[in-house]
């Protein structure tokens, strides 16, 4: 009897370095987005598109390339985390629309503290896969841990690099026409 088992279409770019995850993250957007494939969700803002928004950290709505700042203000001298839920939890509808759109593929910028945490746009997330819809993310090392335990260990890990990013997506897209 033949498997019947698609590969799942869940991937974490893993890094040790978030701003080279993220370089290798938006050439390949923009890579698949030439190709005519319907990327949605959101990315990491560049830290000068930020800071040119008066934020310390933003995303990016991959439908309308509007910037949403996701951190407090907490005073010159703080140091404690900036990221602000309440955005984070505004921002949620931008990956319930992009859900709804059945896109080729959906960007959530991270699985950071507050996704390990059950809050940010972990509900998102889960939603997304469960519904089988192909989903890649960005995870530090330091969240490897949570984030198998979130996906139930199912999802594929990738070192930033752009083969690797590319087979991926062409084995989950080819596996959706089979």
């Amino acid at each position: 009897m033949e498997s019947t088992n698609r590969p799942l279409p869940i991937a974490a770019l893993v890094h040790e370095s978030a701003e080279y995850a993220d370089e290798f993250l938006y050439a390949f957007i923009q890579d698949l987005q030439s190709q005519e494939k319907t990327i949605l969700g959101v990315i990491q803002a560049h830290p000068e598109v930020s800071f040119a928004y008066g934020s310390q950290m933003g995303i990016i709505d991959l439908s309308s390339g509007a910037y949403i700042s996701i951190a407090q203000d907490l005073g010159k001298h703080n140091t404690s985390c900036c990221i602000d839920a309440e955005a984070i939890s505004n921002s949620s509808r931008i990956l319930q629309s992009a859900r709804m759109q059945n896109p080729d593929l959906i960007i959530v910028n991270r699985f950071g503290k507050l996704e390990a945490e059950g809050t940010g746009f972990a509900d998102e997330m889960l939603e997304i896969m469960s519904e089988g819809l192909p989903l890649l993310t960005v995870v530090a090392e330091r969240f490897l841990p949570m984030w198998r335990e979130f996906s139930g260990g199912l999802a594929t890990e990738i070192a930033p690099d752009s083969t690797a990013l590319h087979q991926w997506f062409e084995h989950i897209a080819s596996a959706d026409n089979t």
